[in-house]
This record gives structure tokens, sequence and C-alpha cells, in this order.
């Protein structure tokens, strides 16, 4: 079996990291219909300090965040992950791992 990669080409801003999909959530949805961050954390099931962290970009939106924050907003998952993994790309290329300097590439052959 062959492997074919494919580049998929992901657009990252170069003078600045992109915004925290958390930032979003408060400055796009719970600031201008003045939801709090209590009656935010109820309606997504989660505990006020867990919304807190994701706000203040401790914390990722994972997958069951982005679900529930699709259904509650009628948006797409794929708005709320997407941002989520651009912001962690944007950061993961400009502070790698120290532990990426003792991984070796493999020198793998296809017969």
């Amino acid at each position: 079996m062959k492997y074919n990669s494919t580049k998929t080409t992901i657009r990252l801003p170069q003078n600045r990291p992109p915004v925290h999909p958390g930032q979003i959530l408060l400055e796009e949805y719970m600031l201008p219909y003045d939801i709090t961050q209590q009656a935010m954390a109820t309606h997504l099931k989660i505990s006020r300090k867990h919304l807190i962290d994701i706000i203040h970009a401790s914390k990722p939106i994972s997958l069951e965040i982005a679900q529930r924050l699709a259904k509650l907003f009628q948006t797409s998952i794929d708005f709320w992950i997407q941002g989520q993994m651009v912001y962690d790309l944007w950061h993961a290329i400009r502070h790698p791992s120290p532990k990426l300097k003792s991984i070796k590439p493999l020198k793998l052959s296809m017969n």
C-alpha cells in the first residue's frame, strides 16, 4: 500500500496569533446577547470554571464542547473546531515542544 500525502493549506495570521474560539464565544455571543458566564455554563452543561478557562484560552474547545456550542448557537461544529485547530497550530509552529529536538526521522522504505 502506497501512502499519498496531500498538502492541505491552512491560512495562519503572520503578524499576530489567531483569536482563540473562547474569545469569539465571549465577544460575539455572550456579550452582545448579555449572557452571563453562569448562564452559558448552564446551557453548555459545564462548570463555570471550565467556561472561564475556555474564555481565557487556558483550555481548548474540545470536540464535545464544539458540538454543544454548534447546537446552542446553530452554527457548525467545524466553526469551533477549526478555530481551535488554527489557534493550536499557530502556537505549535512558533513554540515547538522541546521534545521535538530528540526525535529523529525514520528512514522508511516501501518494498
